[in-house]
Formats: C-alpha cells, structure tokens, sequence
C-alpha cells in the first residue's frame, strides 16, 4: 500500500497495515492507555494496544497518555513524507518515538507521563520550509502557538530519531536539537522520546 495523503486513511488503513509488520512483537500486550493524533481540520484518531492488536477510534479517548497535534499543511511533510522515507526499514515497536513507543509503556510511566504539565513544539527545518508538531501529555489542552518548550532540529535528525537511528538526547548535547524554553518538559516525557 503506498502512503495515502488523507489522514484518515493514514491512520484507519496505513497504521494498522504498518503494524502488521511488527505484531508479533507485541502479542498479548495491552496498552495503559491511548495514544491520540490530531490533524487540525482533519480529524482526530486514538491508537491503542489490547492482546496485542491494534485499535484505531475515532476522537481522543479519556485515558489518553500523549496527544500528537500538526496542522494540516505540516501533515504531509511530517507524516507522509516521513512514512515514505522509512519505507523499508525494519519496524521495531521499543525504537518508535511517538509512534508505538507511547502504546508500550508501563502504567506507572503513562501516569508520569500523563501528569506532566506543558506542551513541547518540535520545529523541524526541511530546507527553506518549517514543519511544527506539538506533543501534549494527558487531556490537556494543546498548546500550538506558545509552546512551553520549542526543540528545533533538521527534517533528517527528526526522521532519525524517529525510526530509532539516533536517540533524542545524543542529538541535543551535539547540538543537532536545540532546545528553547523549559528543558524540563521534555526531559519528564523521555518515556516516549527516549
């Protein structure tokens, strides 16, 4: 299946056929919540794990661990673009920054993570253009224009860290993140960035 531009297919078609190629790691476990993803102007859709099987719904479910927003002109760099350049990497679930990873870990680390207050901006430069994607913990409200927290970084280091080639923390002390605002914020999510 090639990467659809709609995100409700991406993430009611593609997501789940993705996950097919990494189910057996994940046979029997259940997730201690949901993960939702936000398309401002598209939709919203909440990921979960139960016996090993993933579940799509639509909206945000009410024990949501982290929320994932991009405006709709920042989907397609960000989650189709980058579906397609780790078209043929080996899929592994624990390697996952916001993808699987937030679905595999244990309640104790989705409560932390869900009680963390503030929202983190990722703005990631793509040759002359800027694609942001703003990371929530829990039900808060998403913060999309004042981010308590901005990490900035190159469209390739974001990709990288998103398939697990490089860990978010080596990036920022090389200086390929830098981090504007309340370092602290993300540091209490490295469940899920790390």
């Amino acid at each position: 299946m090639s990467v659809p531009e709609s995100p409700a297919e991406f993430f009611t078609q593609y997501i789940p056929q993705q996950f097919e190629a990494m189910k057996a790691g994940l046979a029997g476990k259940s997730s201690s919540g949901c993960m939702t993803f936000r398309v401002l102007d598209g939709g919203e859709w909440s990921l979960r794990l139960k016996d090993g099987e993933l579940s799509v719904t639509q909206n945000m479910d009410d024990d949501v661990i982290i929320q994932i927003t991009v405006s709709q002109q920042d989907f397609d760099p960000i989650f189709v673009q980058g579906a397609i350049q780790q078209e043929g990497e080996p899929i592994k679930p624990e390697a996952q920054v916001m993808a699987f990873k937030a679905l595999t870990i244990d309640s104790e680390r989705a409560k932390l993570v869900r009680d963390v207050v503030g929202s983190v901006a990722f703005v990631v430069a793509d040759g002359d253009d800027f694609h942001k994607l703003i990371i929530t913990p829990g039900t808060a409200t998403p913060k999309l224009e004042d981010a308590d927290c901005r990490l900035e970084c190159t469209m390739n280091d974001f990709m990288d860290m998103q398939t697990g080639k490089q860990q978010p923390l080596q990036l920022a002390m090389s200086g390929r993140i830098r981090i504007v605002g309340n370092a602290q914020i993300p540091m209490a999510l490295s469940g899920v960035f790390a």
